[in-house]
């Protein structure tokens, strides 16, 4: 029910966003662990904010980005993208 209510995924960042995405499409952090290829205390890592996702490579990145079908734009908020769209 919590994760309900914050549905404006503008207001998620980093783990907190990997943690509600994850959980919106029903997956375990295992198996998103199988499905990107990541080391699942890697995933944890990041979920948990142990390890920031925009320190992560590109492909590891990606990868979680693909799976949990979140737009790679969504991990770095808007003042620290120095590209105009």
């Amino acid at each position: 029910m919590a994760f309900k209510a914050m549905m404006n995924t503008k207001n998620l960042q980093g783990g907190n966003l990997l943690a509600w995405a994850r959980r919106r499409k029903g997956y375990s952090q295992q198996m998103v662990s199988e499905m990107t290829g990541i080391d699942l205390r890697q995933y944890q890592r990041l979920e948990y904010g142990e390890r920031d996702i925009r320190r992560a490579s590109m492909r590891t990145g990606l990868s979680i980005c693909k799976a949990l079908d979140i737009d790679p734009f969504q991990l770095v908020p808007d003042h620290e993208r120095s590209h105009k769209l």
